[in-house]
């Protein structure tokens, strides 16, 4: 029998039985952040009588479009008012002291949703984990910062504020989830792409300590080159002169949309993103990560073979990608040739290999470092499996593919694209078999701080470079197989 009604601190809430699974949607973790509280801290949410029916979900930030699919941009509710998490739980009662997953989204800081279809883990929580989604402030909303805000802030800070959204999320799971079956000393923090770089910053943050017992970060994390509060301030102030308001209260006192308009991100561009404030964020996640000034706690990092991002050699075609590579690889460029066979030819493959390399690389370097000072056991993971259209068409294993696999939702993948166009995808059994092992291990981590179990294949820590290779023909832990490009690449290393 499902849970009933819950008594949260701010009042009573119900949600929809599933089959055995007890979903609240929309439960709100903080004050709508509107009006005078743009760009404030999260305020406590304002408690209720009665139960409160958590029935649909809250509001997504509102969001240029662009960083989710069009179908759950056009169709689902967006506002300013959008502080809210969700809640999937299998307990019956509220003394089963369940592990908890707290999941933050991705979308580049600039947009994504808590509860999109592949995040509703369904299979996940039917093996007894209790799983949390959120929605924070995102884009110019969430990360706005402004020498006035700066100076009207009682900590001397701007710009974290979906990250602070974050960590009341964080606070309202750990003061409330025992009442919804949950344990509130085994919460694992796990995020994908800016969710992963969240999920960084929240093992990074004083504000953080004692809220979490592991972590996952997939496709994103500690990368070097955060921002800091006097260029976030820059961007603030530039912003204000855009918009042509004479003040901070003036810019409050806009529509949101008119903050979305002024703010339509660049390609690939990340203005409003975690700010190095002194408050949340002390130092750059990565320095931290290198220094091993993180929580101590169980991680899981890793990366998928065809996403690319981050990595400092681009182009569009093989002129502009070439002229890029001669210039950062210099006297080493027909090196790069070499190994990677980089000719017009195979340009496509050639740079998804080389970009795939260098976040790889990355992560080696950090887990490498990481792994002499951290003292809990880090596992890492790098994802294969390609998708594959029903014409044939090869995409690859692309930026955000391994969700699918992870949440138990290879059913929805397919559907529309960024830019609305259907995606008929190609789904065999053993792309449903490989899901299942991976939510094992994820389940596993989350109950455990560890992903192993009878009956699967053996993931060992990465402290020796292993690593775990998932794909459907092949789930297995092994060691690089192209060493001598990864011995190139880590002498070209951003720094």
């Amino acid at each position: 029998m499902a849970i009933g009604t819950v008594q949260t601190s701010t009042g009573a809430v119900s949600g929809v039985d599933l089959n055995g699974i007890t979903v609240f949607r929309g439960i709100p973790y903080a004050a709508p952040p509107v009006g005078d509280l743009r760009w404030r801290a999260p305020q406590p949410a304002a408690p209720w009588d009665g139960v409160r029916a958590c029935t649909e979900f809250g509001d997504m930030c509102i969001q240029n479009s662009g960083f989710v699919g069009m179908d759950a941009f056009l169709h689902h509710p967006q506002s300013e008012d959008c502080l809210y998490l969700n809640i999937w739980t299998p307990a019956q009662s509220a003394g089963e002291n369940l592990p908890v997953h707290f999941w933050v989204h991705g979308g580049g800081f600039q947009g994504g949703l808590g509860d999109e279809p592949l995040y509703q883990g369904v299979s996940l929580v039917e093996q007894g984990e209790i799983l949390v989604t959120i929605n924070y402030r995102l884009g110019a909303l969430g990360f706005l910062a402004h020498p006035a805000l700066t100076a009207e802030d009682p900590h001397g800070t701007s710009g974290n504020y979906g990250l602070l959204d974050q960590i009341a999320a964080l606070r309202w799971v750990k003061r409330n989830i025992r009442a919804f079956g949950g344990d509130p000393n085994r919460i694992t923090i796990s995020g994908q792409s800016a969710g992963a770089m969240s999920v960084a910053v929240l093992l990074s943050s004083p504000l953080t300590s004692g809220l979490y017992s592991g972590a996952i970060l997939q496709s994103g994390g500690p990368r070097p080159g955060a921002c800091t509060l006097e260029d976030a301030e820059s961007y603030g102030a530039a912003l204000q002169q855009k918009l042509g308001c004479a003040d901070i209260e003036a810019m409050r006192a806009l529509p949101a949309e008119a903050i979305l308009a002024a703010t339509k991100p660049a390609p690939g561009a990340l203005t409003f993103r975690p700010v190095i404030d002194g408050y949340v964020l002390q130092e750059d996640p990565y320095d931290a990560f290198l220094g091993g000034r993180i929580g101590q706690v169980p991680v899981i990092i890793g990366s998928n073979a065809d996403e690319g991002l981050f990595a400092p050699v681009n182009g569009a075609d093989f002129a502009s990608f070439s002229e890029d590579a001669k210039r950062y690889f210099g006297a080493d460029y027909a090196e790069f040739c070499a190994l990677y066979n980089f000719t017009p030819e195979n340009f496509h493959r050639a740079a998804l290999d080389v970009q795939r390399d260098f976040a790889f690389v990355n992560i080696r370097h950090v887990l490498k470092t990481l792994s002499d000072t951290h003292p809990c056991p880090v596992y890492q993971y790098y994802f294969t499996e390609p998708i594959l259209l029903q014409d044939g068409t090869f995409i690859g294993a692309t930026h955000s593919a391994e969700l699918f696999y992870v949440f138990g939702t290879l059913d929805v993948l397919g559907g529309s694209t960024l830019d609305g166009k259907p995606m008929p995808v190609k789904k065999e059994r053993p792309q449903y078999t490989l899901s299942e092992q991976m939510g094992r291990y994820w389940v596993n981590f989350v109950r455990m701080g560890d992903p192993n179990a009878p009956g699967l294949p053996a993931w060992r820590p990465a402290g020796n470079g292993e690593y775990m290779h998932f794909s459907a023909n092949d789930v297995m832990s092994e060691q690089t197989r192209r060493p001598a490009r990864i011995s190139f690449l880590e002498k070209h290393r951003p720094a």
